[in-house]
């Protein structure tokens, strides 16, 4: 059931005493998942609101209420962005809606803030160098902070665990072409693909949840994914960016800002998670019965096929079409994709799946493979 603005700005006024509702705007968010709206009050001050549509939504919402109350005045302080306040809830269908404090500001698109970040005046800091910083920021979050709002601790074993588990549902629906099957069977076999330590991540993280103001990052926002996982996850949305630089330069940030270096495969997780996000789209398509979600899937997975076998990743007598034969014997007919390939994400409670936002190239260059570090070394 769909709850329109009106009907919102009725349930803000309801969840804040003393507010009173003069306007709704709409809010960009997953329209299949949320019902959203920005609420102006008579005291011309902004509220967000968002309802979920259906149970896993609610979920991911709770999570995000959770952390955010977690997060104290303290720790906000030291932040180089905001986030949001959740400032009441009003029983929905069942579900919680929450309200949240707003900050206006401007979303762009990967490519976008890529030209904002090529055309920073010089001396101030371009938005690459920001970003890099704000993943770092924070990837050395405490951990207690995710433990303490009993949020997911995840191993490395764990996540590659995970992951395997959606490959094989994935590899069940048919839908997958024997290619791209052969590929993530091998890069999740692969034991030094996995060597990493875990930190708290965003899990969520892309430009619909950065709010900019006169083209800095101000906000980050939609933090119901978060958990302690694979850092490589909130890295996997850089790959659909047109400008190899802007992302390169993001990952060297980020890698200057760490206690540790990060280790040497986090570029190639990250590609191989964007890749994989695809999967994981076809896979919610099918569980919803939204036939035009899978055929969309299954249409850029096999774009993502034939990409990937251009640029020579992909043995050339891989059918592109699914197959019924083992991935692993394919695999084993000799196909040997190079050790720059890659990549999607990682949600702590529902396994809740977001839209892929972009296209990925199929590979990593090699100049993004870092020095290791000891996945069980501790922070400075």
């Amino acid at each position: 059931m769909t709850v329109t603005p009106l009907q919102l700005a009725a349930i803000v006024s309801a969840g804040v005493p003393g507010l009173y509702p003069v306007a709704a705007l709409p809010s960009a968010d997953d329209a299949a998942d949320f019902d959203s709206a920005v609420i102006i009050d008579s005291a011309d001050k902004r509220w967000r609101v968002r309802s979920p549509k259906h149970p896993e939504a609610s979920v991911r919402l709770e999570a995000e209420h959770v952390i955010l109350q977690s997060f104290s005045a303290g720790l906000r302080a030291r932040l180089p962005f905001l986030v949001p306040t959740i400032v009441g809830s009003v029983p929905t269908n069942g579900m919680q809606t929450f309200i949240y404090t707003h900050i206006p500001g401007t979303h762009y698109d990967i490519d976008e803030l890529a030209e904002i970040s090529s055309h920073a005046k010089e001396g101030t800091e371009d938005l690459a160098t920001s970003l890099g910083r704000l993943i770092a920021t924070i990837h050395v979050m405490p951990e207690s902070i995710v433990e303490d709002a009993d949020l997911p601790v995840y191993t490395a074993d764990q996540i590659r665990d995970r992951r395997r588990a959606e490959l094989a549902r994935a590899e069940q629906t048919g839908k997958v072409p024997s290619g791209l099957l052969a590929r993530w069977h091998r890069l999740m076999d692969d034991e030094a693909l996995w060597s990493f330590r875990p930190r708290v991540i965003h899990g969520d993280l892309n430009e619909d949840n950065l709010v900019l103001d006169q083209k800095q990052i101000t906000e980050v926002t939609g933090w119901s994914e978060v958990c302690v996982g694979d850092p490589a996850i909130d890295f996997s949305w850089l790959l659909a960016c047109e400008d190899e630089r802007f992302t390169d330069k993001v990952i060297e940030v980020y890698v200057d800002q760490m206690p540790q270096l990060p280790d040497s495969s986090l570029a190639l997780r990250a590609n191989l998670y964007a890749e994989f996000a695809l999967a994981q789209w076809l896979i919610r398509g099918i569980e919803h019965e939204d036939r035009q979600m899978v055929d969309e899937a299954v249409r850029m997975l096999r774009t993502l096929e034939s990409d990937l076998r251009a640029a020579g990743e992909l043995r050339p007598e891989v059918s592109s079409s699914p197959s019924s034969s083992s991935p692993r014997e394919t695999e084993a007919q000799g196909s040997t994709a190079s050790a720059t390939d890659a990549s999607p994400e990682e949600h702590p409670a529902s396994e809740e799946t977001q839209r892929p936002t972009g296209s990925v190239s199929g590979s990593v260059r090699s100049d993004t493979a870092y020095p290791a570090s000891s996945p069980s070394a501790t922070d400075a």
